[in-house]
């Protein structure tokens, strides 16, 4: 585990294009190397480089993906998640290979038209059976949205009239025991049905008797037709699947072919080529640089030059970021990415966001019982979806850790679904809440005490972004944010001070505030040295791209008085919103408490019942709402404090599927 994002270095090499084939494929077997165009590092001035064929790498990625869409209509799972081997790699062969899947595009897209056609004629159907079912559509002319028609054609046949009506939603059927058919259509479709009625001279009969019961067997018989298209749709799509089956390893063996030429063609059309020379350059991590210049050498004979070039020489933004966290914290690496990529040479963020975010979801969420449940659906759903997206196995081992954290503090607040089954470790969260606490929780006596253990978790969190913050800042040695920022060390003085100058009011009891002298050495000081950051900054860093003006000294007033603003408002806000953390723990006693009390009001079934469900709503809700809570208090009152979400990520060229392995 690193605190810190993995330190890169820069290689560019020369090697004799002779070599450039077995080089490529020994960088592509590494896969250490994510690649920068040359010429956007180096001045090429003078040189006549060229570029690889393009054209090679993007038939493969056409061919590929023509491929995987005959994957995906099938319902088959291409060979992703297999570990690819250069060994598998054949001559690329694009019109050969090109022939082959439009062979099985062909085959499945006469299935595809077969099973569309079902489809619709399943829909038409369906609606008209929805109407009939729900009572909109009696079965009697006056329909306000059927129009049912009982009778014969006199021409022609019924089959060849159905046939005429095919394009609108339609169902037809001989009524048993007589030559009489029984038509049904959507009123709206009325033009059509009736031109095609007077092509086959339909003779209407109103007999009553002749159809009695008309209802329940039309009903049937729609309903029969409606199941047996959608089992021969059902049949298609099983056809469609089988037929992929039977030449998966020859699919398999074309995709696997095509992604090594995909990626073997990436890499190639990352080299830029003098007339005897191919040149490349890409970041990789440092402790693995020895490794690559020695396959790099040896692929090429020792017949190239090789450069590395330190980090530091490059602007921070321009090189690519990886995390190395243990496996186990991946879910909450995950929830660092999806807000932003840290910028390199900064503190990886992991660690703390473990911390703080399963610290918050135990004190909204304190409860052993449920929380057992929770890693129960953590385990099971895992196991469900062993062959899912590394986000939703992320996600399941997310549910465990939650589950954790809400088991440990459900035993500190002696909460099992509810009740006090066994005395608490800490304090009586349930008894507080509701005003009868025992007093066991040493100086937590009322909902007030449990607000300030919220707001003390709070500048806990805020102080600690802090602190990552100036270290950051001092890496990059950037002093002037360092020392005059509002997250730099200016800002955490007024609030250290702001916060001695709250607990001290407090302390006596909302009636005095510090010496007038040391208020003025808490925010009287900081306050004129705040006044002089935009002047400064002007003339260190823009007075040469930009003009001084009278305007300027405006410009300087109200940026000073927008930051001060800034300063005292926004710590404040900040502190004060992990006050919802105790807002969501209470709301999770109130609940409890309230669907105990309703099911005091029965008993028996009806009580387990209510209780079953309650615990069932509150999991669900009330857990969804401290996760995200959780979430939002580390993403907008932590990473506020010194996430610049700058970086870019690692991303090599590699056999492996990164993506995969999460």
């Amino acid at each position: 585990m690193s605190l810190f994002t993995t330190r890169m270095k820069l290689l560019s090499a020369v090697v004799i294009e002779t070599k450039a084939e077995a080089v490529a494929k020994e960088l592509l077997k590494l896969g250490l190397l994510d690649f920068v165009d040359i010429t956007k590092l180096f001045n090429t001035e003078g040189f006549e480089l060229s570029t690889g064929d393009k054209s090679l790498y993007s038939e493969a990625q056409e061919l590929r993906r023509k491929l995987e869409t005959i994957y995906n209509q099938a319902g088959v799972e291409y060979p992703f998640r297999e570990k690819l081997s250069l060994s598998q790699m054949s001559g690329f062969h694009g019109e050969k290979t090109r022939a082959e899947i439009d062979k099985t595009v062909s085959e499945l897209q006469q299935l595809r038209d077969k099973q569309k056609k079902s489809w619709q004629e399943y829909l038409k159907l369906k609606e008209i059976s929805d109407y009939l079912q729900t009572g909109s559509g009696r079965t009697s002319g006056d329909s306000k949205f059927l129009l049912v028609n009982r009778g014969r054609p006199s021409k022609g046949n019924f089959e060849s009239l159905l046939e005429s009506i095919s394009q609108i939603p339609h169902f037809g059927t001989s009524i048993t025991g007589s030559d009489l058919c029984f038509l049904v259509t959507l009123r709206r479709d009325r033009s059509t049905v009736e031109n095609a009625l007077e092509k086959f001279s339909w003779i209407e009969n109103d007999d009553q008797a002749a159809v009695a019961g008309r209802d329940s067997k039309v009903l049937e018989r729609l309903h029969e037709k409606s199941e047996l298209i959608k089992s021969q749709t059902d049949k298609i799509s099983e056809e469609m699947k089988n037929r992929v089956l039977e030449n998966k390893e020859r699919l398999d063996g074309i995709w696997k072919n095509l992604r090594l030429h995909e990626l073997y063609g990436t890499i190639r059309n990352n080299f830029s080529h003098t007339q005897s020379t191919s040149l490349f350059s890409g970041w990789l991590p440092a402790n693995k640089a020895a490794v690559a210049e020695s396959a790099i050498r040896s692929a090429c004979n020792g017949e190239c030059i090789i450069e590395w070039s330190e980090a530091k020489e490059f602007r921070r933004e321009t090189v690519p970021v990886e995390i190395k966290q243990p496996k186990a914290l991946a879910p909450f690496k995950m929830l660092v990415e999806n807000f932003a990529v840290p910028e390199y040479g900064s503190i990886d963020p992991t660690i703390f966001v473990t911390v703080a975010y399963m610290i918050m979801f135990g004190l909204m969420f304190g409860d052993a019982g449920q929380g057992l449940v929770i890693i129960l659906i953590g385990l099971i759903g895992g196991r469900l979806m062993s062959k899912s997206s590394p986000g939703i196995k992320n996600l399941m081992h997310l549910f465990i850790y939650c589950g954790s954290a809400s088991v440990v503090t459900g035993i500190l607040f002696g909460s099992y679904f509810g009740y006090k089954i066994f005395p608490p470790l800490w304090f009586d969260y349930h008894g507080i809440v509701l005003g009868h606490g025992d007093g066991a929780g040493g100086n937590i006596h009322d909902v007030y005490d449990i607000l300030r253990i919220t707001i003390y978790f709070g500048i806990s969190v805020i102080a600690a972004g802090l602190l990552i913050n100036w270290i950051n800042l001092y890496k990059k040695r950037d002093f002037f944010t360092l020392l005059l920022d509002k997250s730099g060390v200016l800002g955490g003085w007024f609030y250290g001070c702001g916060i001695y100058t709250s607990f001290y009011f407090v302390k006596t009891g909302y009636k005095l505030l510090p010496d007038g002298n040391l208020l003025f050495f808490f925010f009287g000081i900081p306050v004129v040295i705040l006044f002089f950051k935009a002047p400064l900054h002007f003339f260190l860093h823009e007075r040469n791209h930009k003009e001084f003006t009278p305007f300027s000294l405006i410009d300087f007033f109200m940026e000073w008085v927008v930051e001060i603003l800034e300063i005292f408002s926004g710590y404040l806000a900040n502190t004060l919103s992990f006050m919802r953390v105790a807002g969501l723990g209470i709301a999770h006693v109130s609940l409890m408490t309230a669907f105990d009390t309703i099911a005091g009001m029965t008993s028996g079934v009806s009580s387990i019942l209510i209780l079953v469900v309650g615990n069932i709503l509150v999991i669900a809700l009330e857990g969804l709402s401290a996760g995200i809570q959780a979430l939002r208090l580390n993403y907008y009152e932590f990473f506020s404090r010194y996430f610049t979400g700058k970086g870019i990520a690692y991303n090599p060229v590699s056999l492996r599927n990164r993506k995969q392995e999460g």
